[in-house]
């Protein structure tokens, strides 16, 4: 007797259902719309308002403000422009750092969940921020005039050094996803603890580093983000470009190399982005805690488990939730700000503990 089942045949590896397809282009839409407002809000909006009108008059000046002197120019005193314009000027550099620190930050942590399988996938808690800071404050100790390029390299070796020790140690637990959590949690405990002797010991190093220690898209100006960008663009290509090994590495390693996805090599080219990634986001934004862990999940929530779906909709996802905590942090405390990474913490920690709770992480 044979038997009939109105099941649908499963997708195939790598290409996206159309319910799915729906709600991605929905998200898209949606993630564009708050990306567009969370950049006019981080313009407008701060310990002082300005006029939106105003606002919109530099920021269609602003090709040629930078081509006659860029924005130092054009906030100098004696330079012309009014306050508002001052402020509006001043706002544009850590607006487009809290962009490319977003996207970044947010990638990776979709690319390390998808590479590790583990939701608790996270450059700050798997070390990742942790010894790309070490890195920084070493070098900065040893070559203190060293430029943007230097630092960011700095930090990359760095978040790759901790990235080598966290894998390294994490295989020798009986469940591999605990330790990656454990050796990430030791690593950076480890690393922050020498940077904290370090910075306490030479106070030259102290001057730059407090106002990055604690997470802040206001310290980058033109300089950084113009040696940055090329090799955060070259992450996120990097661990994009891997999604659809990770769709088909979620299904097992043997099935993945039957499908013609070789493990290593899919995983290797996410993770080689990650560190990029994680690197340059805080060579330039100094530490920032859960944002690659929050905006994962949350996608996740809303459109499903697919890869692809996930790390594309993370590249709008992440600038929205940092600019937000940015804008907040400067709203609630006026005249002063709270430091963005402190913010996202307080955002991070009640979630990761509600994660916890319920025990249903979502494992790509």
């Amino acid at each position: 007797m044979t038997t009939t089942t109105d099941e649908a045949p499963a997708p195939a590896p790598g290409r996206v259902p159309a319910s799915r397809r729906g709600r991605a282009l929905v998200g898209t839409v949606i993630a564009l719309g708050l990306l567009v407002g969370s950049v006019a809000a981080s313009l407008f909006l701060g310990s002082r308002s300005v006029d939106p009108a105003v606002a919109w008059a530099v920021l269609v000046d602003l090709p040629a403000t930078l081509a006659h002197g860029g924005l130092e120019a054009a906030v100098a005193p004696g330079g012309g422009a009014g306050m508002d314009e001052v402020v509006v000027a001043a706002r544009v550099p850590r607006t487009v750092t809290a962009i490319l620190v977003g996207a970044a930050l947010a990638v990776a942590g979709a690319g390390l969940q998808g590479a590790t399988r583990n939701p608790l996938g996270d450059p700050g808690l798997l070390g990742l921020t942790a010894g790309a800071s070490l890195a920084v404050v070493l070098g900065l100790a040893l070559t203190p005039t060293a430029g943007p390029t230097a630092v960011a390299l700095y930090a990359v070796v760095g978040a790759l050094a901790a990235g080598a020790v966290v894998v390294g140690a994490g295989r020798l637990g009986a469940d591999s996803g605990t330790g990656l959590v454990l050796a990430g949690a030791a690593v950076t405990a480890g690393c922050t603890a020498i940077t904290s002797s370090l910075v306490i010991a030479l106070p030259g190093v102290l001057d730059r580093y407090r106002f990055w220690g604690l997470g802040s898209v206001a310290r980058s100006g033109a300089p950084e983000i113009v040696s940055a960008l090329p090799f955060i663009v070259l992450g996120l290509v990097m661990v994009l470009a891997g999604a659809a090994a990770l769709d088909a590495l979620a299904l097992g390693d043997d099935l993945a190399r039957g499908l013609g996805v070789g493990p290593v090599a899919g995983r290797g080219v996410v993770l080689a982005g990650v560190v990029l990634l994680s690197g340059l986001a805080t060579a330039l934004a100094g530490p920032i805690a859960f944002l690659g862990l929050l905006v994962p999940h949350l996608l996740r929530r809303l459109v499903g488990v697919g890869n692809r779906v996930v790390l594309g909709l993370s590249l709008l996802g992440g600038p929205v939730v940092l600019l937000l905590a940015d804008t907040a942090g400067r709203v609630i405390a006026p005249p002063g700000e709270i430091a963005v990474g402190v913010m996202t913490v307080a955002m991070g920690v009640p979630f990761l503990i509600a994660m916890l709770r319920m025990n249903r992480g979502v494992v790509t």
